[in-house]
């Protein structure tokens, strides 16, 4: 399950390890999503050493390399230069390329070791001495900003860096794995479980998503029910102000002045940006601007980058902590411990189903639109993302490979009363953004959860330039 729809990664990185070039590759992601996996897929067919970096002290991070990388005896007490130069004499050995692989890098940056700059050095060395060595960190992404300066510092023998980013899976590759028979059925499910390999692969394809909601997430001893603190704890030591942005955004993306109402300790803004950089590095959220916008721009907006966080942050944290004023009751008494988990699931959860996935929609509709817009539309996205300004505000926006733009609005349930009609939207956000004018086409879709209502097909079916995208188009 960790490979399916991992092609484009998987290319990337055996395309850095087929070179003799020497190259430094991180692999990042979030947990549970894949990355050793991935590495350890790709590295089989190489001479290779997998070294998984253990929670010590550095001397003792040092000393267990030192013992994995054989060949004559390396004291314990050996520096990184020595150990890295220990490494360049066994990779001169084949004929191949040689890889290191690094998994849990993460554990030699809090063990403070000043491994970055012996590692570059050893690998300019071997560029300059023609030998086909390659180092795999498997960790944050918050190091990629390092080692990329650190290769950029070396002379003209530095190694290629490069950066594989091993997202959660989108909704098309992870719907086999999901519950439901008919395809929203299925993208209810991704709304709730997301496409994290570890999360998926507790799943029960043959019950509904009520069902696994209760038996994971629920009960007294839910295997999934604490996953989202677990895993946000393991890399922070301080989780409070976290856990208080992680709940902000699980009710859909949010700029910089929402974010910062969430966390009423922080008295300035601008304190808020450790921790989002934070949460962007371990892959948590990620940083939107709209397609319109300068790289300089400030104007962004953050976003839970899977929508298990969100589901978890938004509806199991208030449960176990049994909150009041939680959205398990009109009334604002706690939910009780005695309740049985359906109940639980039936007053606290699926009457608001429908409106987490009016947040989650446009993140599954943008994904279609970078990877598998080619069934529906004939090319895939080359730009792409969202359309934002002070008067208008479209969820997907962008430009296809065959140069044709692109306007979409998402509807999770048509029809609502008091809504907008859907092209009326995106014709008002075009008109407004200016964004695209003067192509030759500029599609507006309309993309919808829920099966549409007669009249909004036969209205996309009157214009020529609109194009209706259903769940099923949605998975595939």
């Amino acid at each position: 399950m960790e490979l399916l729809g991992r092609s484009r990664e998987l290319g990337a990185l055996r395309q850095a390890l087929d070179s003799r070039t020497p190259s430094l590759a991180l692999v990042s992601g979030v947990r549970g999503g894949g990355k050793s996996a991935l590495v350890r897929r790709v590295v089989q067919d190489y001479p290779h050493l997998l070294h998984v970096c253990a929670p010590l002290p550095e001397p003792a991070q040092r000393g267990r390399l030192a013992a994995r990388l054989g060949g004559a005896p390396i004291p314990k007490d050996t520096g990184w230069p020595e150990l890295f130069g220990a490494l360049l004499h066994r990779a001169a050995g084949t004929e191949r390329p040689f890889v290191l692989v690094l998994d849990d890098v993460h554990r030699l940056v809090e063990s403070r070791a000043r491994f970055i700059g012996p590692l570059i050095d050893v690998l300019g060395k071997a560029a300059g001495g023609e030998v086909p060595l390659h180092v795999v960190l498997v960790g944050p992404r918050e190091l990629s900003g390092k080692l990329e300066e650190a290769v950029e510092a070396m002379p003209d023998t530095a190694p290629e860096f490069v950066e594989v980013h091993v997202p959660p899976l989108r909704f098309r590759a992870a719907a086999p794995f999901l519950p439901g028979r008919r395809p929203d059925d299925r993208l209810r499910a991704y709304g709730v479980f997301g496409g994290i390999p570890a999360v998926l692969q507790q799943l029960d394809p043959d019950v509904g998503v009520g069902t696994n909601v209760r038996r994971l997430l629920l009960s007294p001893d839910a295997p999934l029910a604490d996953t989202g603190g677990v895993w946000l704890e393991r890399d922070l030591q301080a989780p409070a102000r976290y856990y208080a942005i992680l709940s902000t955004l699980s009710r859909g993306e949010a700029d910089w002045r929402t974010i910062h109402e969430g966390v009423p300790d922080l008295t300035r803004s601008g304190q808020v940006a450790p921790y989002l950089n934070k949460l962007v590095g371990l892959g948590l959220i990620e940083t939107r601007r709209s397609v319109d916008a300068s790289p300089s721009g400030r104007a962004r907006r953050y976003a839970i980058t899977d929508p298990f966080f969100a589901f978890w942050f938004r509806f199991i944290l208030p449960h176990r902590l049994g909150a009041v004023g939680d959205p398990w009751s009109a009334g604002g008494d706690p939910p009780s411990s005695e309740s049985a988990e359906g109940d639980d699931y039936a007053r606290g959860i699926r009457p608001q189903i429908d409106t987490h996935m009016e947040s989650i929609l446009p993140m599954v509709c943008r994904q279609h639109m970078s990877r598998d817009a080619l069934a529906t539309l004939g090319a895939v996205g080359r730009e792409g993302g969202s359309l934002w300004g002070p008067d208008y505000d479209l969820p997907v926006a962008g430009i296809l490979t065959n140069g044709a733009a692109y306007f979409g609005a998402c509807d999770w349930l048509s029809g609502r009363r008091g809504a907008r009609p859907p092209l009326r939207r995106i014709e008002e956000g075009m008109r407004t953004s200016r964004y695209g004018f003067g192509r030759q086409h500029r599609l507006r879709l309309v993309f919808t959860g829920r099966p549409p209502p007669v009249e909004l097909v036969r209205e996309v079916a009157r214009d020529p330039d609109a194009r209706l995208i259903d769940a099923e188009a949605l998975m595939g």
